[in-house]
């Protein structure tokens, strides 16, 4: 039996390795071809009209490999889409990705493909929308291999769609001036004008996390009990003198969430209990409330440099 199997093994290995290798093309970092899709892209960022219709056949096309529409691009469809992406797009760029470079592809006698592996750059200056939009290219070259006869793009059609969004008016929830929820917002700063920590730590749920915008690290934030304890540092060297509202809270419902977003803004005067100065500072609060009415989320930003000495 032993002999058996490893007879079929050694003939299973001989059969692998007498598999003959037929060579298809060649493949090359510079090219020729290459040169032509650089000078393709710059002009195509430049919206350098002429300079295309130099570089690609009359008749060539440009298929959107992932888009619902099968139909190709033609010269005139290259030459509007140039034009307008080198008009609307502020600092446009279409690069290499990474450590990305271009590939020529020369298949049998006279096929010559150009793969590129590219990030389309740039902000559309009618929406502030931004673009960074990876896309991998086919370049197809005529006969002769001096003019691009079509082009296949590879890109998120997700990420045009959402910049083409940009353009409407769309409606994301409701937001309210007065609002029972409101109150929680009111009450946080009231209680920081009374001091009284207690209270304050009451309107929290227990694994609410708290951020310090402004004075903290980035994505860090706090529990409920460290941010009482910061509170508590806070209060040995400065008194809160007077907390007012600066205009109103906006209380944001937004579709499809559980939870009430409450935006507000404050003019807090604060004194030092040491040199007896006081100065006034801007705070700004955004808390997120639940159901049952407990702060789960608060960031808040105020200027340290605006506390007195």
């Amino acid at each position: 039996m032993k002999k058996l199997v490893l007879g079929v093994f050694m003939l299973s290995v001989m059969s692998t390795f007498a598999q003959k290798k037929h060579k298809n093309g060649k493949i090359y970092d510079q090219h020729p071809g290459i040169e032509i899709v650089n000078e393709f892209t710059k002009a195509f960022v430049a919206g350098d009209e002429e300079k295309l219709k130099s570089l690609v056949t009359e008749d060539f096309k440009w298929w959107q490999m992932n888009s619902m529409d099968p139909k190709p691009l033609k010269l005139k469809g290259l030459v509007s889409r140039s034009n307008y992406l080198s008009k609307n797009v502020i600092g446009l760029q279409i690069k290499d990705r990474g450590s990305a470079y271009s590939d020529a592809m020369e298949y049998g006698k006279d096929n010559l493909n150009v793969y590129t592996y590219q990030i389309l750059k740039g902000f559309d200056k009618n929406t502030g929308f931004k673009f960074e939009i990876p896309r991998n290219s086919i370049f197809f070259f005529s006969k002769d291999g001096k003019k691009i006869s079509g082009l296949s793009v590879a890109d998120s059609q997700l990420k045009w769609r959402k910049s083409y969004e940009a353009w409407d008016t769309r409606k994301n929830g409701k937001i309210y001036k007065d609002h029972p929820m409101i109150s929680k917002a009111r009450l946080l700063y009231a209680y920081l004008e009374t001091g009284d920590m207690a209270a304050m730590k009451d309107l929290y749920a227990e694994n609410a996390r708290i951020s310090d915008i402004m004075n903290s690290e980035k994505d860090s934030s706090k529990s409920v009990e460290e941010e009482m304890e910061s509170l508590k540092e806070f209060f040995k060297i400065y008194e809160i003198v007077n907390v007012s509202e600066s205009g109103y809270p906006d209380l944001l419902e937004y579709e499809g969430s559980k939870t009430k977003t409450i935006i507000s803004w404050w003019n807090v005067t604060v004194k030092n209990k040491k040199s007896n100065a006081v100065k006034e500072a801007v705070h700004h609060s955004q808390i997120v409330v639940n159901k049952k009415g407990k702060i789960i989320n608060e960031q808040y930003y105020f200027n340290a440099s605006q506390l007195p000495k």
